[in-house]
């Protein structure tokens, strides 16, 4: 899978934006993937898996405990104009409640949640909305990069 999403990403056609980035759809909702493109340039890749190709200066910010494959996403499109995200290819992992890792940052109130996404808009003005569908609608957010204010 990383090895089709690398190749993927290298065979981007010269004159485009060149990802750097690659992942793939974040549920497991079918339906939903099947909506969209193959292949999109500008939505959230998943921090369970994803490929970073060599040539990129992208890290993750330290100072984000939760959310942070979010703004790894932002700081890619900022930094190389596209990543890309298939969104025919799903992985089944654990995500939200498995133990260690992010997951073990979370609170039971949301609060560093919150505090999270506040750092998020802040830094990427106009790209994340909170997600009423999804929690409690104050510690889900939905990405549109083609929102982003300058």
């Amino acid at each position: 899978a990383a090895r089709f999403l690398l190749a993927k990403m290298r065979g981007v056609p010269a004159g485009q934006s060149q990802p750097k980035l690659g992942g793939v759809f974040p549920l497991g909702n079918t339906g939903m993937a099947f909506v969209k493109g193959a292949n999109t340039s500008e939505h959230f890749i998943l921090g369970d898996f994803f490929v970073q190709d060599v040539g990129t200066k992208c890290k993750f910010d330290t100072d984000l405990t939760l959310k942070e494959d979010y703004d790894f996403t932002c700081t890619h499109l900022a930094k190389h104009g596209a990543v890309l995200r298939c969104n025919r290819m799903f992985v089944a992992a654990v995500h939200e409640t498995n133990p260690g890792g992010a997951c073990s940052e979370r609170d039971g109130a949301g609060d560093k949640e919150r505090a999270n996404i506040a750092i998020l808009q802040r830094k990427w003005p106009g790209v994340f909305s909170l997600n009423g569908n999804r929690g409690d609608g104050s510690t889900q957010v939905t990405m549109a990069w083609r929102r982003r204010r300058v």
